[in-house]
C-alpha cells in the first residue's frame, strides 16, 4: 500500500463518523417534542358584587329605633325587617312585627291596606270595629289600626301562613314616607301583642326623615 492511500483511509473514516453523528443529532432535534411556551397568568374576572341589605331600621327615606327586647331576624323575601317579640307567660307562641316597603308608588293605597288587614281577622259577633287613627309624627302621616279576634293569616304574598288562630291581636301602622309607603304589622297572641303595643308606639314616635 502506498503512503497516500494509508493516509486517506483514516481521514475518510473520521469524516464518515462525523457526518453520521451530525445526522443523528439533527434527527433528535427534529423529532424531540416542542415544549409549549408558558402562557402568562391572567387575573380572574371579578364576580358580581354582593348585594348587601340595608340596616333593618330604615326604608323609603325614614328610619326608626328598634325597641329593646325585639330581636331582628334573618332577612326574608319582600320584607325590610322582621322583629320577634317573645311570648309572655300563658301565650302559645311569639309575636312578630313585619316591615314592608314595595317601592315608590307600590303596595296600594293606605285605605285599601287597612281594609285588607281588618278583613284578616274574624271578630266575635257584636265586637266593636277595629280602632283606627291618623297621626302626624315628625312631619309624616302615620295611619294605625288595632284589632283582635281570630287571625286568618296574612297569606303567602305577605310571607305569613294561612291558618286560623284564635285570641290573636294585630297592631298595624302605615307610614307615608318620602319615597313611598312603609308598612309595619305586629301580629301575635293577644296578651303578647297587647304588652308590646307600647313598644310599637315608641318605635313610631322615633320615626324621622333621613
Amino acid at each position: 500500500m502506498n503512503r497516500h492511500h494509508s493516509l486517506l483511509c483514516p481521514l475518510a473514516l473520521a469524516l464518515l463518523l462525523t457526518g453520521f453523528t451530525a445526522c443523528k443529532q439533527g434527527e433528535t432535534a427534529a423529532t424531540a417534542p416542542t415544549k409549549p411556551a408558558e402562557q402568562p397568568m391572567l387575573p380572574s374576572a371579578p364576580g358580581p358584587a354582593a348585594q348587601t341589605a340595608g340596616p333593618p331600621n330604615q326604608a323609603a327615606g325614614v328610619s326608626w329605633t328598634i325597641p329593646a327586647g325585639w330581636e331582628t331576624e334573618a332577612p326574608r323575601q319582600m320584607r325590610i325587617a322582621t322583629y320577634r317579640i317573645h311570648a309572655i307567660a300563658g301565650d302559645p307562641e311569639d309575636a312578630e312585627c313585619a316591615v314592608y316597603f314595595f317601592g315608590p308608588g307600590q303596595g296600594g293605597t293606605v285605605e285599601a291596606n287597612l281594609k285588607r288587614w281588618s278583613e284578616q281577622f274574624s271578630a266575635p259577633s257584636g265586637q266593636s270595629q277595629p280602632k283606627m287613627e291618623k297621626l302626624n309624627i315628625a312631619g309624616l302621616t302615620v295611619s294605625t289600626i288595632s284589632e283582635s279576634g281570630t287571625y286568618l293569616g296574612g297569606g303567602p304574598m305577605m310571607g305569613q301562613p294561612e291558618a286560623k288562630k284564635s285570641n290573636f291581636r294585630m297592631e298595624g301602622a302605615i307610614v307615608e314616607a318620602p319615597q313611598g309607603l312603609v308598612f309595619l304589622k305586629l301580629v301575635g297572641p293577644l296578651n303578647t301583642v297587647a304588652s308590646a303595643s307600647g313598644d310599637l308606639k315608641s318605635l313610631l314616635q322615633s320615626l324621622h326623615k333621613q
